[in-house]
């Protein structure tokens, strides 16, 4: 049998096996109550075995309920291959760690590997946590820190429920990329974050989130040789429809009060660590860059409010030329020279050290150095906006400032690192295609070469859900009457259903305005900011009528199946707004290319959220619900046979609210 003809059977074996184990009376039809049959999750099975088997990409949209993740992870552990495992989401992650991983191994012929990798912030620092207690003393709750750092097997902060998510003692006992030492911290060898490293270098699969998976990659390509993963044959990555966002943040620059913040608060760590570096010219060092810091964000604060009040605006070119602004930068640069020298001046060690507290002190201070230039760099390369491949804009809220440089196209930059890097890639979600077309994400993600996969929901959308389009509502356009039309028809349809909605909103300030309308609604009320979304998600599946409102962060990632959600209400079609820095450079570049920038850019986009918030309804066989969508445009205007076409086939519309009513009354629906 001749090599190409082994590896085909190889291929149609491992198809087999994963069809077994998903089909009728397989290994997860065995293993789990209620099983459903889903010929989709056995078809996007296949797929993902024949793209590992082939080493080829391919790009999957299977719709809501296919059980996407069991159709990956099987063919994955089935290939002999090491595969990282890319989420969008912590909830994702630990849902596949918790859930699908213990399940799997109660299904598959023989026993894996797999390792949860995230973040250095989501592990205790043991280094950080001994000079907390050093220098504040105990209290109950670093005690109990201290306590639970000495029994945790992971030291994964998914196990500290009892602190709460936004706590201050969080950030004082974990540390960052750049702040680790390495070798030369006396706690290395039982570093947590050292440990689940380790452990993935062994593991067949590793769980990540895409967030670190770009960082891996944006380290390889700044310091070759450099990496934070294992080396692994494939990448698979869930909720792909992110990536384009994750891959500008990764390989853009950035300066903010928090980063610089940051770095002042190590280096004082540094200093308290260091006796050698104890002498007045130090703190006078690292109080000039505290002081240089904020002399630069007050003098551009004030260029960074909108017309509109928008928090993200373009940087005017010259922004630096003015010469207060010029100097608070040249006082900064030469701050964080200063600073860079001076640590680096106390960072080498004596010959043969061995691993001390002194030890760990000037490999921190080296690193010190290393951020300063990094942070120097970034900031000329904002100040002079000097790639023309790039974007600057700047961002002020009230917790802080940020400068930014972002590039306007990312598709070549994902081609090379991701594509071409090696591993194998694999890009899947509920939403990738506007319209059944994938054309978007392989411009944006510079997927030309990949195969492609559209596997349809088997949810039985005609007669478990309701599609609302009201046509009498004034213009979205005529913002007080459209949004005080919009609160009016909101309590008709939560009358209908008795509460148990999702409200979804396309901007915060449309948010605000409907949570002041609608204060005096007759259900419990939850309102995106009084609490941690997990923590409103959580209070809404548990508190009977309950109304949640939210804008772009509940429009995925959030699952709450059965009778306590059935009706989410859009107010408008989730058109990115075009005064955005980014958004306009892109729609920019789009028309230079002789394209229109609204059919190429936003309309697929806004599609393809519109699919991801319509995905909150319908979570499961026996769902049943209503979706509203408050804005004519969709069916005035030409362009809404787009998103009509992106939502599931054979949907019911109506435009009549009393159709909706006997509607819901049905005991079929």
């Amino acid at each position: 049998m001749t090599e190409l003809a082994q590896d085909d059977a190889r291929g149609q074996a491992m198809a087999r096996e994963a069809g077994d184990l998903l089909a009728p009376g397989g290994g997860l039809a065995r293993a789990i109550p209620h099983y459903e049959d889903r010929a989709e999750q056995r078809a996007m099975s296949r797929a993902v075995g024949k793209a590992l088997d082939e080493n080829r990409p391919l790009i999957v949209e299977a719709g809501t309920g296919t059980g996407k993740t069991l159709a990956y992870l099987i063919p994955a552990l089935q290939s002999g291959k090491r595969v990282v495992v890319s989420t969008g989401t912590r909830a994702l992650q630990d849902q596949i760690a918790r859930h699908d991983i213990p399940l799997l191994r109660t299904i598959l012929a023989r026993p894996f590997n797999a390792v949860v990798l995230k973040g250095v912030a989501n592990y205790v620092c043991r280094r950080r946590l001994a000079e907390t207690v050093s220098r504040s003393g105990v209290n109950e709750q670093l005690t109990a820190l201290v306590d639970w750092s000495e029994t945790s097997q992971t030291g994964d902060r998914a196990e500290v429920e009892w602190l709460a998510e936004s706590a201050p003692l969080w950030t004082e006992v974990t540390t960052t990329p750049d702040a680790r030492i390495g070798p030369r911290c006396p706690y290395f060898e039982r570093c947590f974050v050292t440990q689940a490293r380790r452990l993935a270098e062994k593991a067949e699969l590793i769980l990540v989130n895409h967030h670190l998976y770009f960082a891996d990659r944006a380290l390889r390509a700044a310091h070759p040789g450099a990496r934070v993963l294992p080396e692994h044959d494939a990448v698979i990555f869930d909720e792909a429809h992110q990536l384009e966002d994750v891959a500008t943040e990764h390989f853009g620059a950035r300066v903010s009060t928090h980063k610089l913040a940051l770095l002042v608060r190590d280096a004082h760590l540094a200093l308290a660590r260091m006796p050698l570096w104890t002498g007045r010219d130090a703190v006078d060092t690292i109080q000039a860059v505290e002081r240089a810091g904020i002399a630069l964000f007050s003098a551009v604060r004030g260029a960074l409010i909108g017309p509109d009040g928008d928090t993200r605006v373009p940087l005017p070119e010259g922004l630096f030329d003015q010469p207060d602004r010029q100097n608070a930068w040249f006082k900064l640069d030469t701050a964080l020279e200063d600073l860079a020298r001076t640590a680096e001046a106390e960072s080498e060690p004596p010959p043969d050290e061995e691993p001390t507290d002194d030890a760990g002190a000037r490999a921190s201070l080296n690193g010190l150095a290393r951020r300063a230039r990094e942070l120097r760099d970034d900031l000329a390369m904002i100040a002079e906006q000097r790639q023309r491949s790039h974007v600057y804009w700047g961002e002020a809220r009230p917790t802080g400032t940020m400068l930014t440089a972002s590039p306007i196209e990312v598709s070549e930059l994902v081609r090379r690192h991701i594509i071409s890097s090696g591993p194998t890639p694999i890009f899947t979600s509920a939403t990738l295609a506007a319209a059944g077309d994938f054309s978007y994400q392989r411009k944006r993600l510079g997927l030309d070469e990949a195969d492609e996969l559209l596997v349809p929901s088997p949810f039985d959308y005609a007669r478990q859900a309701m599609l609302y389009v009201p046509r009498d509502l004034p213009a979205p356009s005529a913002d007080d009457a459209f949004s005080a039309a919009t609160a009016t028809r909101t309590l008709e349809l939560l009358k209908i259903t008795g509460g148990r909605a999702f409200l979804l909103f396309t901007s915060h300030r449309a948010l605000r305005d409907a949570a002041t309308r609608l204060a005096g609604m007759p259900y419990p009320r939850l309102v995106q900011g009084d609490a941690p979304r997990a923590a409103l998600v959580d209070r809404f599946r548990a508190t009977p009528g309950a109304v949640l409102l939210g804008t772009s962060s509940f429009w995925e990632g959030v699952d709450v199946p059965g009778d306590a959600l059935s009706l989410v209400i859009i107010d408008k079609l989730p058109f990115s707004p075009h005064t955005d820095p980014l958004i306009a450079a892109r729609m920019q570049a789009c028309a230079e290319a002789h394209l229109d920038p609204f059919q190429t850019i936003q309309l697929p986009a806004a599609a393809i959220a519109l699919k991801q918030g319509f995905g909150r309804l319908i979570r499961r066989r026996d769902d049943r619900g209503i979706v509203a969508i408050l804005d004519s445009r969709i069916v005035t205007r030409t362009y809404g046979r787009t998103f009509l076409d992106t939502l599931p086939a054979g949907l019911p519309r109506t435009s009549a609210i009393e159709q909706i009513k006997r509607w819901w009354a049905s005991p079929a629906g």
